[in-house]
């Protein structure tokens, strides 16, 4: 291949005027492949800062092409349009992991979900789940050793449910059949089991791989600090409360939820609408909000029902705050 500007390094009759025009570009070629190459490096979003619970078992997010601004976690923020009204997008510049922490009690033991949330700027067309301000929940679900035993995720409009047991989850646990080598996903071939380091050290870490463009979850693995190291640019991500969510700075003292507060859309995230989902999916599911990202949460607070399952008669039974009915629903059954 040629490149610009050798054939005037290697023609000797040219004036010395083109010869430093062709080194001027030669030179520029080589700093732009450079430059390209350390932007195209593999990102990988590590929580920093936030509790020390909450932190030790944060997932690293690693995004294919984190070179498109839409694959990158951002931030949820709010400002005013001309006309003054809100409104509410995701700042691509700068990643923040969202968490809570609650409790259930399953069989005859107390677990630990530490719950994760993290939003993207939109999802480009013509894709399905095509729309802006769409998120993703990993919740990480401890035993009473503090050990990861269930990784759960789900978009946060409540699409594209996974369950991935880790190798500490008894197999007793297990819902019927379950298939331990390789389970499918809407389309997605992911681990039916993630085998977790013995002993699991402070020094592991859970990645979670996630699509070009639609943010699905890819691969569910663990890594030592090494290896993220080795595979990954490693990027800083702010651990924030979820609660922080309510409260977004309007930039003139005032603040406003990520949320609407009031009226039929109260529990759903602002500047969120998927059409192609209202379009093909509202009239079976008997939604007409189907696949739009909302609060998690007690449907008496929030307005809204987390379900999980698209059969509008398994709603309530397939909302996920209630955890331990969540996943007796699902067929898990942790002891």
């Amino acid at each position: 291949m040629t490149l610009p500007g050798m054939s005037a390094l290697r023609h000797p009759s040219l004036p010395f005027p083109h010869l430093a025009l062709g080194v001027f570009l030669l030179l520029a070629y080589a700093s732009a492949a450079a430059t390209f190459a350390a932007a195209s490096e593999t990102q990988a979003y590590m929580a920093s800062g936030g509790p020390p619970l909450a932190s030790r078992h944060a997932p690293v997010i690693a995004p294919q092409n984190t070179l498109r601004s839409y694959n990158r976690v951002g931030t949820p923020a709010a400002r005013r349009d001309t006309d003054g009204n809100v409104e509410i997008y995701i700042d691509s510049r700068f990643p923040t992991l969202y968490f809570q922490q609650r409790q259930f009690h399953m069989g005859q033991s107390r677990y630990t979900n530490l719950i994760y949330r993290m939003h993207f700027e939109r999802v480009p067309y013509p894709h399905l789940t095509s729309g802006k301000n769409g998120g993703l929940f990993i919740i990480v679900t401890l035993d009473e050793a503090r050990r990861p035993v269930l990784i759960t995720t789900v978009h946060t409009c409540g699409c594209y449910l996974a369950f991935l047991p880790t190798t500490l989850l008894p197999g007793s646990a297990f819902p019927d059949g379950w298939n331990r080598e390789r389970q499918r996903v809407y389309g997605i071939d992911l681990p039916g089991i993630v085998p977790a380091p013995q002993p699991f050290t402070a020094d592991q870490r859970l990645v979670v791989t996630l699509k070009h463009r639609t943010h699905r979850v890819m691969d569910v693995r663990f890594m030592d600090m090494a290896q993220l190291q080795e595979r990954y640019h490693l990027v800083n991500a702010s651990l924030a409360p979820v609660a922080q969510l309510k409260r977004l700075p309007l930039g003139d003292g005032t603040t406003t939820s990520f949320y609407h507060e009031e009226g039929a859309a109260r529990g759903y995230v602002k500047n969120a609408l998927k059409p192609f989902e209202l379009l093909l999916m509202s009239w079976w599911a008997l939604d007409a909000r189907v696949g739009v990202d909302k609060e998690y949460g007690p449907a008496e607070e929030t307005g809204t029902v987390f379900y999980t399952s698209l059969r509008p008669w398994k709603r309530k039974d397939s909302d996920m705050w209630p955890f331990a009915d969540f996943l007796a629903f699902w067929g898990w059954r942790l002891p």
